[in-house]
């Protein structure tokens, strides 16, 4: 049976999960769709297209979320929140998506799609485009923190950081490590909030 697109991004996905992105290889693939690797540039032509379309799939799966609530704040942590859990679904996610994704056509959709939510509630197209983008790239680097690092104490893991002479941080962590959910909604929350300063003082 003919190997088609479709069976290719599939078992690209499949190996990304197994074996993390940098063991993906198109060699790889094409053993385990038991074709020639010449074959695969039929459907993809080259690793690089092979990955943006991994990317795009992975953001796509962050848009097949509803957007939750009806105050803008709750809409845009949401569709944050949507992007970041796309992401740890999949082994080195992040990585790829901060890579790889843009200009996939699914990556412009979340963009977009976060423009409207904040025009919606009447703030102009520059500064909502500002804030889309820096939701986006705050949930981009807070998950490729995530799992770069592994350990929740942002070690590798079977290592604790030496945080002597550092009061700040051993207050921090005196309790244990921050819950990285807690973390993250914090963050959108402080970005969605300066948003709010902003219009209120007239000075986006």
């Amino acid at each position: 049976m003919p190997v088609r697109r479709p069976d290719v991004i599939n078992a690209a996905m499949e190996l990304l999960d197994e074996t993390g992105l940098d063991e993906l290889s198109t060699r790889r693939l094409a053993d385990r769709l038991g074709v020639r690797v010449g074959a695969l540039y039929w459907h993809v032509k080259n690793k690089d297209e092979l990955l943006a379309e991994l990317a795009d799939r992975i953001v796509a799966e962050a848009l097949a979320e509803p957007v939750p609530g009806t105050e803008l704040a709750d809409r845009l942590a949401g569709t944050a929140a949507a992007l970041r859990r796309a992401m740890l679904a999949h082994r080195d996610g992040a990585r790829l998506v901060a890579g790889y994704a843009v200009p996939g056509p699914h990556s412009l959709a979340l963009a977009d799609r976060l423009i409207g939510i904040t025009r919606a509630a009447g703030i102009p197209l520059p500064l909502a485009a500002t804030v889309g983008d820096a939701l986006l790239s705050y949930a981009t680097g807070f998950t490729l923190q995530e799992q770069q690092q592994g350990d929740p104490a942002g070690a590798p893991a079977g290592l604790s950081p030496d945080l002597s002479g550092l009061p700040h941080l051993a207050e921090l962590f005196s309790a244990g490590p921050p819950d990285r959910d807690v973390s993250f909604r914090a963050g959108t929350r402080l970005i969605t909030a300066g948003l709010a300063a902003a219009m209120e003082s007239g000075t986006p």
